[in-house]
């Protein structure tokens, strides 16, 4: 009796053994909706440099802030090289004639966390593995000259949600015949 209690305490703990994991990039907002909020506030032709640093898109105090010159930005903004230059935006337009006094600030913020979940033997055997993947990522350019914004754009997923499942019916024994097939040769 004694065994099968320690037998049925031990199942029962294993899911917290399955791993867990997580990719956050900077902490600059606490959720998608942040970061959109601090975007929609920044104001072609009215915001500049400085006001772009309080809202949280300052690449020399926040992490995954990447500063783009002139040919970054066009080539991140124009689906084509040979879209004529009267046909792109007017901000890109701005930033193309004034070449080195035009930067670009492409940030990339996210938050995605990974989580096993399911039998913990199928997945600690290599039979069945599940992980839920949920966050979201937020992405955005915006374009200065002479330290004006003259354009801006956005892009991102407000609610990530995916499952990765794999099942192996082999288990462990699975990637064996890779394994030896190599080292034959």
């Amino acid at each position: 009796m004694k065994r099968l209690c320690l037998l049925l305490l031990l199942l029962t703990g294993c899911r917290s053994l399955l791993p867990e994991g997580g990719r956050q990039v900077d902490d600059v907002w606490g959720g998608f909706n942040e970061a959109k909020a601090a975007f929609d506030r920044i104001e072609p032709y009215r915001s500049g440099a400085e006001d772009l640093q309080g809202l949280g898109f300052d690449p020399g105090k926040k992490a995954n802030v990447q500063i783009l010159n002139y040919s970054q930005v066009a080539h991140a903004v124009l689906p084509s090289a040979s879209l004529p230059l009267d046909a792109q935006p007017r901000g890109v337009r701005e930033c193309i004639l004034a070449q080195d006094r035009c930067i670009g600030y492409q940030i990339e913020q996210s938050r995605v966390k990974r989580k096993r979940i399911g039998g913990f033997w199928a997945d600690f055997l290599n039979f069945s593995r599940e992980t839920e993947i949920v966050g979201w990522r937020f992405v955005a350019l915006v374009i200065l000259v002479d330290g004006l914004v003259v354009f801006k754009q956005w892009s991102g997923q407000p609610a990530l949600h995916e499952m990765e499942r794999s099942h192996n019916p082999l288990g462990p024994l699975q990637g064996l015949g890779e394994g030896i097939g190599g080292a034959l040769r």
